[in-house]
Parts: structure tokens; C-alpha cells; sequence
């Protein structure tokens, strides 16, 4: 261990010090002379340096602490947003609103970690016998062409073609250019002609940019991520996933 590390170490002891105890500690700080501190310090570099497992300790406590507090902040984070997601009756999605067990991706069409995620998602669908709602998020991030697919999937859900739509472009293996997301609507059964003209409106321009604003408001850099009854899974981790969903329904049985 470096001496360096050690006042480092000594310099955030005394900063952590001044925020749990405050005045009093300032108080304290301000009667030591110049030279007094330079002891203390001295004492206290010397004894890390002659026992570094007590700052190996030490760190390890502040990268616990760091790691509670940021859990417990994007936990307070995510309940506006999933009340506000689970309320929202234009947010596509399949299963009863009133579902014991919630699920909620945020994707892109583009990600091929979503897709292949897709069959663990619609096994989750249609196994859960009507006890697990799946709410479809779209975050368009990783390309220009991601967010036309997103403007389709959302203007075909005008229709009644969300879920044929979204199975369709989640499938699909190449660009979804404009012509290829096209042809894949009308073989989903989409009115063409509608749903470009459906993709201009102002609405679906809004809902996107709000799906972008609560991904980013919990913590959601990267597809896909699920929020399955209030609790955060990041990535393509099925098996997790599917935890959460047998946990939930356990305890709503």
C-alpha cells in the first residue's frame, strides 16, 4: 500500500467523519493546531500502513454501503414509473389488468439479445393461464431504423396489430427498413397506408419519448431490461426472469 492511498484514505475518514457528526467534529477539527493535525493524520497513516486489511476493510464497507444505496434509489425510482406504466391503457400489452403478476420489457427491434429473449417472453405469456400481464416497452436506442420500427409497432396497435406486428419484426432477422417494416405489417395483417400515416402523429412521437425518459429515470442504458412486479432484471436473464415470475405467482396462490 502506497502512502499516497493511505492520505487519500485518512483525507475521506475525516470527510465522512464531518458528514455523520457534523458541527461537532468542525467544532473539534477547528481547536487542533496545524501541527496537531499533522500528528493525527501521521498516527493514522501509520497504522494503515502497518495494517492494510483494516482499509482493505474499510473499502469494502464504503463499496457495500455505495452498492445498498444505489439499490434502494432505483427502487425508489421505478414506483412512479411502474405505477404510471401499469395504469397507462395505451402501453400495449396481453393478460388481464388485474394479473397477480406483472412484467414489463423494454426493448429494441434491433437488439439481438431481445430477440432472443422473445421465446422466453411469450412462453411467460402463454403459460401463466391468464395470471401474468406483459406490458411491451418500446426504447428504441441502438439505431435511426429502430425507432421507424417503433413508430409502426405503435401505430399498428392502432389497429389491433400490436402483437402480431411486434412478434413479426421481433423475428425478423435483418433491417427493418421502412420497405421491409412494409412487408412485414402487411403480412401481420396491418393497413399499410394507415399505419405510415398513423406513424407522423404527435401521439406516438409522445409515447416514445416518454418510454425514453422512464428507461432513463430507472437506470435503463441497454435492452432488454424487465421490471417484473416493481423489481429491476437487466439483460436477456430468462432464468431470473422466470424466478421472479414463479415467486410472484407463489405468492399470490
Amino acid at each position: 500500500m502506497t502512502s499516497q492511498i493511505a492520505k487519500r484514505f485518512v483525507a475521506g475518514t475525516a470527510l465522512g467523519m464531518s458528514m455523520l457528526f457534523g458541527a461537532n467534529v468542525a467544532i473539534a477539527d477547528d481547536a487542533l493546531s496545524t501541527d496537531q493535525k499533522a500528528e493525527i493524520e501521521g498516527v493514522i497513516e501509520q497504522y494503515l500502513l502497518e495494517n492494510p486489511d483494516v482499509l482493505l476493510r474499510a473499502i469494502q464497507n464504503v463499496q457495500t454501503w455505495q452498492a445498498a444505496e444505489q439499490s434502494r434509489q432505483q427502487a425508489e425510482a421505478i414506483v412512479p414509473v411502474w405505477d404510471a406504466l401499469v395504469a397507462d391503457s395505451t402501453v400495449p400489452s396481453i393478460g388481464p389488468v388485474d394479473a397477480p403478476v406483472t412484467v414489463i420489457e423494454f426493448f429494441d427491434y434491433h437488439c439481438g439479445y431481445c430477440k432472443r429473449a422473445f421465446d422466453g417472453v411469450k412462453e411467460i405469456v402463454e403459460n401463466s393461464d391468464g395470471k401474468v400481464r406483459t406490458l411491451f416497452i418500446e426504447f428504441p436506442i441502438l439505431r435511426e431504423e429502430s425507432t421507424l420500427a417503433a413508430r409502426a409497432a405503435l401505430a399498428a396497435a392502432k389497429q389491433g396489430k400490436y402483437m402480431e406486428t411486434h412478434e413479426a419484426f421481433m423475428t425478423n432477422r435483418g433491417l427493418l427498413d421502412q420497405d421491409r417494416i412494409n412487408e412485414l405489417a402487411a403480412g401481420a395483417g396491418v393497413d399499410v397506408d394507415q399505419m405510415l400515416e398513423d406513424m407522423k402523429a404527435p401521439e406516438i412521437t409522445g409515447m416514445i419519448a416518454q418510454y425514453s425518459a422512464m428507461a432513463r429515470a430507472v437506470g435503463i442504458s441497454g435492452t432488454p431490461a424487465f421490471l417484473i412486479n416493481g423489481t429491476m432484471v437487466s439483460g436477456a436473464d430468462m432464468d431470473r426472469v422466470n424466478a421472479l415470475v414463479d415467486a410472484g405467482l407463489k405468492d399470490a396462490s
